[in-house]
């Protein structure tokens, strides 16, 4: 089975696409990446901010259009955000995984599932369901909020009924810590700039999401690559 990889990025995260995911991708003949270069739409390139809703439709169009042109019988899509690193070769357990499945897709904690990572099979389910996210999309602040309500209320939408299932944590987000409490009756949240945090023993893949700005990301990144690599 092949898998027809996505990354879409705009200006304000080449680095992230050049010096992280592409610097760290390894190289699979079963692993097809693509790079989809998009205008800058908001300028901040933070959450919510102006042009934040528009920027995701990039990534939710791609989504739609892109998982319609793999083989039904040969080819799966998948989408992995230019914030990421990877760190082991993937194909084999995520091929494994995906017995029984139509999504696959990483766990964000509190955040629910997460859209930067997750892959897919193209069939009249699936395909209804990223239909979906896209047409309803401006209902919500972005694509992964819209994935979310749906996934929580697929009773009330069995045509898009899709089997789903979350990856272990070995495709690591800081996701995992933000969901658990702290000590106040709250969550911990966004990463605040510490490095005491634990990361899996045998970690494929991290997203560097949880932060409040772009330098952030940075920061947690090259936290994580420097423990991994043990530079």
């Amino acid at each position: 089975m092949k898998i027809k990889a996505y990354t879409l990025f705009t200006p304000s995260h080449e680095k992230f696409l050049k010096e992280y995911l592409l610097d760290s991708f390894k190289w699979n003949p079963n692993i097809e990446l693509t790079v989809v270069h998009k205008p800058q739409l908001c300028d901040t390139a933070e959450f919510g901010t102006d042009g934040w809703n528009a920027t995701m439709e990039y990534k939710a169009r791609c989504f739609s259009e892109k998982l319609k042109l793999c083989d039904e019988e040969t080819e799966y899509f998948m989408f992995i955000d230019p914030d990421i690193v990877i760190y082991r070769d993937f194909y084999d357990d995520i091929i494994k995984r995906m017995e029984g499945h139509d999504v696959l897709w990483q766990n964000d904690g509190p955040g629910g599932v997460n859209t930067g990572f997750f892959c897919v099979r193209n069939n009249a389910t699936t395909r209804g369901f990223f239909r979906t996210v896209l047409e309803n999309l401006t209902k919500f602040e972005e694509e992964q909020r819209t994935a979310n309500y749906l996934l929580r209320n697929l009773y009330k939408f069995p045509t898009i009924g899709i089997k789903w299932g979350v990856l272990p944590r070995e495709y690591w987000t800081y996701g995992e810590i933000a969901g658990q409490p702290d000590g106040n009756g709250g969550l911990k949240g966004h990463w605040r700039g510490n490095d005491d945090f634990e990361i899996p023993e045998n970690i494929f893949i991290h997203h560097g999401n949880w932060t409040m700005t772009k330098d952030e990301k940075y920061q947690i990144m090259d936290i994580v690559r420097k423990r991994v690599d043990g530079s």
